[in-house]
């Protein structure tokens, strides 16, 4: 009898013995898994926050955290490596053991280290990403377990992290009370072992489960869950808790700071964009054929708004103002000053003061009020077509280039950059435009951009394009400049906002054309010679074509009258305006054009080209004066 007891108590105690073993291992097999996913998750969120990728490079913050969590947690070993299944090796980023001190590195295993691994199929399934975790027997401890996890940063690279727990040092403490207590009586040895499971249960296995529970929930409910771990006892899964509850709250912190810078920038960069599009809205388009004069001009900021500014407009039939100007400083708060000094200049202009005066003016208004001691660099010029001369006067700006057989630097007239001294003095200089000379005008942007080796563009490679342009048929230098710009620069990023204005000092062409329709090759090739969008020349093709057709077809009952010719003229900046002017009959085209809902193609007459003609166009106007029809198209353009 007492024989079947001691031997039913001693299968007792081996079976708790086992189940207590299989409990532990089971809870710590979920705590690994919590561990490597928040070993993983701290090295992701600190790869994406220090935008580094997570590589050979980032070991020592794989370390540190490594170091951190083998210290205070129950975790014997902590690595990250990169698997190359191809040819079955792996790459070491990262080494942590218990043992070591802090800070202290693996002799046997370091950062970039290689090793010959074939991954298991478990292993595999988790770096394809077919599973979470991989649990396998320990390489490093006996009873040790392995739990793996492959993980990804922003930057397209993946990594495997894995960790390693032991129960071997605390179930050797459990054998050996156990060996005591079998010396001692069976009723001490039974107690002693409820005890002990009691214990062990309320201290160790649950508090172990609860953590693993939350760290859980943490993981799969997502950051800022609000989890938190609660243990009254003074012991180490106290520590564990206080620890992982302090990790919670700045992994939150970081977050939510993180959510907050980003929609900051989102809001700024909404702003900037709108500051753009103003910015861009009060300069003229970068592209005009005037009466007097062809412009082209660029402007790239360097950040999303810049302080440069272009501008031109007609004073009158004759007169042409062009200016280009580089306010101090980046941003919005030079764009603001740009708006003003644009606005200051074109309300001096059209009051009738000349170049000197509208400097003069200007720089007093901003003298008085420049709080923020930021200045202005100005060139300002008006070309007079009528006597071929260019009158102009700088402001501390760069010097612009006079091109006819060759560039030639217009420094006949110098003065203070405005906003810097409210008593400055201005004169003007005047230099002859011959008809298809230009003026080029620039901001240091163009001279200081840089390439990838630090070197800047300078003055002496602009003057080589330009003197190389202008051997050409190219008259507009801001296209050459803009593309060996391009070509020396490449990528690089440049520090400085880049405008560029071409003048050049041409009639606008007015065409005298025979009243034949092969003639419209003149008016299409005028078109297609032009900075307009492709599209709009396409539409404006058609256009002019069925008027013309009209005009030479129903003009007079026969051949028109010797010397009698077609007019035809093509103006554009912020819209596009074509004149034809005939000497024929009077006859009003807007007149009894077709309703197209109730047109029959087999049976009405005429008038259906018009009506396409006029399709194209915004408003379409009609005059006769002096026995000439005098038909105008305008077509508005959206800058």
């Amino acid at each position: 009898m007492a024989v079947a007891f001691a031997s039913a108590f001693f299968l007792f105690l081996s079976v708790s013995f086992f189940l207590l073993r299989h409990n532990v291992r089971v809870e710590m097999e979920h705590y690994a898994k919590s561990m490597v996913a928040i070993y993983a998750d701290l090295a992701v969120y600190k790869a994406n926050d220090l935008e580094h990728p997570i590589d050979t490079s980032f070991n020592d913050v794989l370390s540190f955290y490594g170091d951190y969590m083998c210290t205070w947690y129950r975790v014997d070993y902590m690595f990250a490596y990169v698997p190359d299944i191809k040819n079955g090796t792996i790459t070491y980023l990262s080494v942590n053991w218990k043992e070591k001190k802090f800070g202290e590195t693996d002799e046997d295993y370091m950062a970039g280290d290689v090793e010959e691994y074939v991954l298991t199929e478990e292993e595999l399934k988790v770096w394809r990403g077919e599973q979470q975790f991989s649990v396998a027997k320990s390489g490093w401890f006996e009873s040790g377990t392995d739990v793996s996890m492959a993980v990804d940063d922003d930057f397209g690279n993946r990594a495997m992290m894995c960790i390693t727990v032991s129960i071997s040092e605390f179930m050797n403490e459990m054998m050996h009370g156990f060996l005591i207590a079998a010396v001692c009586t069976s009723a001490f040895i039974a107690v002693l072992a409820l005890f002990l499971y009691l214990s062990i249960r309320r201290r160790v296995s649950i508090p172990a489960g609860n953590i693993s529970k939350k760290m859980g929930d943490y993981i799969s409910g997502g950051k800022l869950s609000k989890v938190k771990l609660e243990n009254a006892n003074d012991d180490e899964f106290a520590m564990i808790a206080q620890s992982f509850n302090q990790m919670t709250d700045d992994i939150d912190a970081y977050i939510n700071n993180i959510s907050q810078m980003e929609k900051e920038r989102e809001r700024q960069r909404s702003e900037a964009d709108i500051a753009s599009r103003i910015q861009q809205g009060l300069l003229s388009p970068n592209y005009a054929y005037l009466r007097n004069c062809g412009i082209k001009a660029v402007m790239k900021p360097a950040k999303s708004v810049g302080g440069d500014l272009y501008d031109y407009f007609e004073l009158d039939e004759s007169r042409t103002m062009i200016v280009v100007a580089d306010v101090s400083g980046k941003g919005i708060a030079a764009a603001i000053l740009m708006a003003i000094v644009l606005t200051l200049i074109r309300q001096y202009a059209k009051i009738g003061y000349g170049p000197s005066d509208i400097l003069k003016n200007v720089n007093l208004t901003l003298s008085e009020e420049n709080s923020n001691l930021m200045f202005v660099t100005a060139f300002v010029a008006i070309y007079n077509s009528a006597t071929g001369k260019l009158t102009y006067s700088n402001a501390g700006h760069n010097l612009p280039y006079l091109i006819h057989n060759g560039p030639v630097r217009l420094e006949a007239s110098g003065g203070t950059p405005l906003g810097l001294f409210a008593d400055e003095e201005y004169e003007d200089a005047e230099v002859e435009m011959a008809d298809g000379d230009s003026v080029f005008l620039y901001t240091d942007g163009v001279t200081e951009a840089v390439n990838g080796n630090g070197e800047f563009y300078g003055t002496d490679r602009l003057e080589k394009v330009l003197k190389e342009t202008s051997g050409t048929i190219k008259k507009y230098y801001v296209e050459a400049v803009e593309e060996s710009l391009r070509s020396f620069a490449g990528e690089t990023e440049q520090n400085d906002d880049i405008t560029m204005l071409s003048f050049l000092a041409r009639r606008m062409p007015v065409l005298e054309l025979d009243y034949d329709v092969r003639e419209f090759a003149k008016i299409r090739e005028c078109l297609l010679d032009s900075f307009l969008p492709k599209s709009l020349i396409m539409d404006l093709c058609v256009a002019a074509e069925e008027c013309f057709v009209n005009i030479c077809s129903y003009a007079f009952d026969g051949p028109a009258p010797e010397g009698e010719k077609i007019f035809f003229s093509l103006e554009y900046s912020n819209k596009v305006v074509i004149t034809f002017s005939d000497g024929g009959r009077q006859f009003d085209p807007r007149r009894d054009l077709p309703d197209t809902r109730e047109y029959d193609i087999d049976t009405a007459v005429g008038g259906l080209g018009r009506l396409i003609a006029f399709t194209v166009a915004d408003t379409v106007d009609y005059k006769y004066e002096e026995g000439r029809n005098i038909l105008t198209i305008t077509k508005l353009l959206i800058k």
